[in-house]
């Protein structure tokens, strides 16, 4: 009897483990509630990350006007779960799959109702898809009224900004022809164009002292920009407020441009410039006693890794996909978003 009682406890101990393994996390099929978490509205804004970009087709990521967007299992969908869970939050999407900082603060500058909002000139990288910018901007009542309702928003924005700095810069000097760019179809036509555009910089050294001139202007605007818009986020959210920026994560980690090797030198590079805006964030932040900074640096991301740059750049799937995070990346980083709101309600 005694074994048999043994055997039946070992056996109850080894259930319950596997259970609490697969379904006690705070993203289970049943989200655990926090009891501390007692927010009313939650509220998100931000790029193509947030929005969920990667979870759901190309076709649904790519809308103009995601806006409004509740995608599942998106980290602002797992928060979300969480926090209804704790106190049946309302939660309020407004991130939007390709905006950038400056966006936002033209949207808040416009809800704010400013006798001269901030306005970008020379956008060659917003005028790509002017139908989502214009749109996106004139939601600046309807977002600013969602936030000044809200008790806790998370921010995470700036990765387009940086590329579109990259972008009008060389478009501004004469590097590149954006319009060429976009009829781009497979790896050849990649590898032509950029033997095209070296091509220009031969020609005319010059050219690279102008575009490293016009690309620190353009990231001064965007810290800037930064700056602006989380001052114009405590401006307008409520006082008791809390405010989470998320940090990116190392967004191409997991390429390798050599099969079998560990890393590259070039994707280093493009991490740690990842890591060092994260750092510029959390620096604004500190200014703040409602703002608080999210580091979530080793998000997985969405393609295979050991994909090489090869086949990176041959699919564009690769390009859009392997910035964003897979389904497991989007529960790590929402983790540490809620592992943050216990620290602070704690």
């Amino acid at each position: 009897m005694k074994r048999t009682l043994k055997l039946v406890t070992s056996l109850c101990l080894s259930i319950l483990l596997i259970l609490s393994t697969l379904g006690m996390s705070a993203f289970a099929a049943t989200p655990k509630a926090h009891k501390n978490l007692q927010y009313k509205k939650y509220c998100y804004l931000g790029d193509s990350i947030p929005f969920g970009y990667g979870l759901v087709s190309q076709a649904e990521s790519s809308d103009p006007f995601s806006v409004g967007v509740r995608v599942k299992n998106s980290y602002p969908d797992l928060v979300g779960d969480v926090l209804e869970a704790s106190a049946k939050t309302k939660v309020q999407p407004a991130a939007s799959s390709g905006s950038r900082v400056c966006d936002y603060r033209i949207l808040f500058e416009r809800g704010l109702g400013y006798k001269n909002p901030y306005d970008r000139q020379n956008d060659w990288y917003g005028m790509r898809k002017p139908e989502r910018t214009v749109r996106l901007r004139a939601m600046g009542p309807e977002i600013c009224k969602w936030l000044s309702d809200a008790d806790l928003v998370t921010f995470q924005c700036g990765l387009n900004d940086i590329t579109a700095c990259l972008i009008n810069a060389a478009y501004a000097t004469g590097i590149i022809d954006l319009d060429a760019i976009q009829s781009l179809d497979g790896l050849n036509d990649v590898l032509n164009y950029l033997a095209f555009a070296l091509g220009n910089l031969q020609k005319d050294p010059v050219i690279v002292d102008n575009f490293l001139n016009v690309f620190a202007k353009e990231i001064v605007e965007l810290r800037q920009n930064i700056r602006i818009v989380m001052k114009e986020l405590v401006e307008i959210t409520p006082d008791d407020a809390d405010i989470l920026v998320v940090g990116y994560h190392k967004a191409v980690q997991g390429i390798r441009v050599i099969p079998g090797t560990d890393r590259s030198l070039l994707f280093d590079v493009v991490d740690e410039v990842l890591m060092s805006f994260n750092s510029y964030y959390k620096t604004v932040a500190k200014q703040y006693d409602n703002i608080y900074f999210v580091d979530a640096p080793d998000a997985a991301v969405v393609y295979p890794k050991g994909t090489t740059v090869a086949e990176w750049l041959s699919d564009t799937s690769f390009i859009l996909m392997g910035v964003h995070p897979s389904a497991k990346g989007h529960k790590y980083i929402a983790k540490q978003v809620i592992n943050k709101l216990d620290e602070i309600n704690s």
